[in-house]
């Protein structure tokens, strides 16, 4: 058999191994002759050439010997590259126009059934310009377009030549079938993909907003497109450029910034993209004047809208804090015969949420303090009995907590968060459960009296009814409760320490976490952010830490945690009334702060009657104290106040009340959620319909924040928002769906996305459930019906 290869030399590949190379149009002659005598000696012979005219030459022979005698294999740019990709080259296309084309770059084999222009405009173009749903499928477009990739496309001339005969064909096609919105794309296309991009994300961002908006920027093409119902989901949100959007927007938000009901600041929330952040700014604005009636349901609907930008800080930290603008009603009047729990409940319940919907809404005025000062005459009245008998008292609560420690071979981290009042306390709760952690225990106890760093945390920390002497923590701490639990106990004096403890080597750590006060008596206007965005701050690198120190130590699944405060505080808007004469108190003040003096036996007895009605008098020998204090009543206060910032000392619910909790590891992995087509699992070529499914939550906490998204190339759907789904609760689903034209038929299964939080924890369920697409019965054609 003779075996003769011609070879383009101008190809990058290896010359195979040969009896013969011919190079040269002088060696056509010695290889003729190698070929006829091989043939007549009946021997095999390989002879490969890479002079094209000598190929051409040689070939004469397999004609007058035949295919059986010579075999001819060619080896040039044309089959190289139908070779790379799987499909052959149309004979129209040369060599030369490959080459120059740099075609020959190509590997990725072609999809079964494709044309050689269908290939390329899909390799360089993505299967925008080829799929059946047109220049609608934008969402391709967006996800395949890459600027340099695009521009180097353009540069090949075979490839720009079927890019621009494909625009030709589409406009002949969109003139024909009347479809304005694509037209209005490939208009935007023809400019430059930038433009077409920017122009479809001005669109993301005006399309629920009144036409007249957008007519003024794209005139009609703004109808056409809005009838077009385009997919927008891939679409980037583009402000540079965009200027002129932008500033429409501004102008109509600024007109609407003053809702006259609810009904109207929902209508607006829908009209918005919920992408900028001046339509969150502007929501924000109309919430904080407190005007309106503010519940639940609208506080979820902003955050759901606004969930695409929560990564941003300023709209992160709003939107963790929004509850504390859902409209809380004025507190019942307390009676004078309640029982403490009665007095924790409406503080707690009623007078807290209310008062921080003030704070928050600008409202807050003196007659807060009428509600403040009924509780603090019964606190002041109660106290000496509370201090010691009740289990609301935080020092007691902590003593008795650790009776359980005693047992414990695991880890404790006790966290004396120092100032965490009750508003801030939620913020904490959700980071901790970010890191793994949830919350086993929470009540709401009662700091010691004064409630000032001094007294109450010397008391909480040791868990002890009397506060220490000394003024060094450490030696206090770890001695009493090593001789308390028989434990090994480690007092942490900073944040920089305990990131230091590397091994586990004590049972009990306290750590004295100090930032969140200091923070609290800063001046915001001073430090340049707002009291909640730097608390919250620091709550996340604290629940980071507690994470870190628990995988540090090795017990990232047994330490309990627990947390605990030595005193709120409370913030005084200007104006508030204030009574007492600074001047006559400090004269007899030993020390002196806002919200309380400490005060000699001596100067006691030089008090005159009536400071009854602006200060309450608490007596060292009846309370065990170092030193006798008079703590301010109502709002008042011995020093000036920045209404910036927050202080304490005094008996209101705010600085008394502290947020007390244990913590655990997550340790319980989520069952799957379950699915089922509850509407049958047939689905019809080219058809709309509602998707009908159940969900079924089996395990026994809620999933929370749950979304549906249906990850199928034949069917056309949006992820759709179904907030929580309660533990051990079925709910019903109808997702709006369209299964495309040119969609696969037969069995086959759904891909159904499913994401929630389970305990603060972002989890993913990836669901296949049976269907069958189906072509949809056509009807027959019959003469009798005419």
């Amino acid at each position: 058999m003779i075996k003769l290869t011609i070879l383009d030399l101008s190809l990058d590949i290896q010359v195979p191994n040969a009896d013969a190379i011919l190079n040269d149009i002088d060696q056509y002659v010695s290889g003729y002759d190698r070929i006829v005598s091989a043939i007549h000696a009946q021997k095999d012979l390989h002879i490969v050439t890479t002079n094209n005219q000598i190929g051409k030459w040689l070939s004469i022979l397999q004609k007058r010997y035949g295919k059986d005698v010579i075999t001819i294999e060619e080896i040039n740019v044309r089959k190289q590259l139908a070779k790379q990709i799987g499909i052959s080259i149309p004979e129209s296309i040369t060599d030369q126009q490959i080459k120059e084309s740099s075609l020959l770059d190509l590997s990725i084999p072609a999809s079964a059934n494709v044309t050689f222009d269908e290939y390329l405009l899909e390799v360089f173009f993505g299967n925008f310009f080829i799929s059946d749903g047109g220049l609608k499928r934008i969402g391709d477009f967006i996800a395949n377009y890459e600027t340099d990739q695009w521009d180097a496309a353009l540069n090949r001339p075979i490839v720009k030549d079927l890019y621009l005969k494909r625009l030709r064909k589409l406009h002949v096609q969109l003139d024909s079938e009347k479809r304005n919105g694509e037209k209005v794309l490939l208009g935007w296309l023809e400019e430059s993909p930038q433009v077409l991009i920017r122009n479809l994300s001005a669109m993301k961002m005006l399309i629920g907003y009144p036409e007249a908006i957008g007519k003024r920027l794209f005139g009609t093409a703004f109808l056409h497109l809005r009838e077009s119902k385009l997919d927008y989901r891939k679409v980037p949100i583009l402000l540079r450029g965009n200027e002129r959007v932008l500033d429409e927007i501004r102008v109509y938000l600024s007109g609407k910034n003053t809702p006259g009901n609810v009904e109207e600041i929902n209508q607006l929330i829908d009209q918005m993209s919920g992408l900028l952040e001046i339509e969150f700014n502007t929501i924000y604005q109309i919430l904080q004047k407190g005007q309106l009636h503010i519940d639940a349901a609208l506080v979820e609907k902003i955050r759901v809208k606004f969930k695409p930008i929560q990564e941003i800080p300023n709209v992160s930290q709003i939107l963790t804090a929004l509850d504390l603008l859902i409209t809380r009603p004025q507190p019942v009047q307390p009676q004078s015969n309640w029982t403490e729990e009665e007095w924790v409940h409406w503080a707690v319940e009623s007078y807290l949420p209310y008062r921080f919907w003030l704070e928050n809404t600008g409202q807050l005025n003196d007659e807060i303090a009428e509600f403040a000062s009924c509780y603090s005459d019964w606190l002041n009245s109660n106290y000496g009995s509370l201090k010691y008998h009740s289990k609301r008292m935080a020092w007691k609560w902590l003593l008795d907590l650790s009776n359980a420690w005693k047992q414990l071979d695991s880890p404790v981290l006790v966290v004396m968060a120092d100032n965490l009042n009750a508003k801030f306390y939620p913020d904490l709760l959700h980071q901790l459960q970010v890191q793994g952690f949830y919350e086993q225990q929470m009540d709401y106890c009662f700091s010691m009296l004064p409630s000032c760093t001094e007294v109450s945390k010397k008391c909480i920390i040791t868990g002890h009814y009397q506060p220490f002497k000394e003024t060094s923590y450490k030696n206090q701490v770890e001695s009493t409760w090593k001789a308390r639990l028989q434990k090994k106990v480690l007092y942490v004096g900073s944040i920089g320490e305990f990131r230091a403890i590397s091994t586990r080597e004590h049972d009990i750590y306290f750590l004295n976490y100090l930032p969140l006060d200091i923070t609290l008596h800063q001046d915001e206007n001073q430090t340049g952010l707002s009291h909640p965005q730097a608390i919250r701050n620091y709550l996340v690198s604290l629940s980071q830490d507690i994470r870190a120190f628990a995988e540090r130590i090795g017990a990232e699944r047994d330490l309990t945690v627990v947390i605990i405060s030595d005193h709120g505080s409370t913030r005084i808007p200007k104006g508030t009334i204030n009574v007492i004469q600074g001047d006559y108190y400090r004269k007899r003040a030993d020390d002196e702060h806002h919200r309380y003096i400490s005060i000699s036996d001596e100067e006691i007895k030089k008090l005159p009657e009536n400071y009854k009605y602006d200060c309450y008098l608490l007596k060292r020998e009846i309370l065990e104290l170092e030193t006798n204090y008079l703590v301010a009543r109502r709002l008042y206060r011995f020093l000036p106040t920045d209404e910036n910032a927050y202080i304490h000392g005094g008996l209101t619910p705010e600085e008394t009340l502290i947020p007390s909790a244990v913590y655990r590891p997550v340790i319980v992995s989520p069952k799957q959620l379950a699915i089922t087509i509850t509407g049958g699992n047939k689905i019809y070529v080219g058809t709309k319909f509602d998707l009908l499914l159940e969900i079924t939550n089996l395990n026994n906490y809620s999933c929370d924040e749950c979304q549906i998204e249906i990850m199928d190339v034949n069917l056309e759907t949006s992820k759709l928002k179904l907030g929580s789904l309660e533990k051990l609760v079925r709910l019903p689903v109808a997702v709006p769906s369209r299964c495309v034209r040119n969609a696969e038929t037969g069995l086959r299964k759904l891909h159904i996305r499913l994401t929630y939080e389970f305990l603060g924890q972002p989890c993913i369920n990836d669901i296949m459930v049976p269907i069958e697409i189906i072509e949809p019965a056509k009807p027959k054609f019959d003469l009798d019906n005419l």
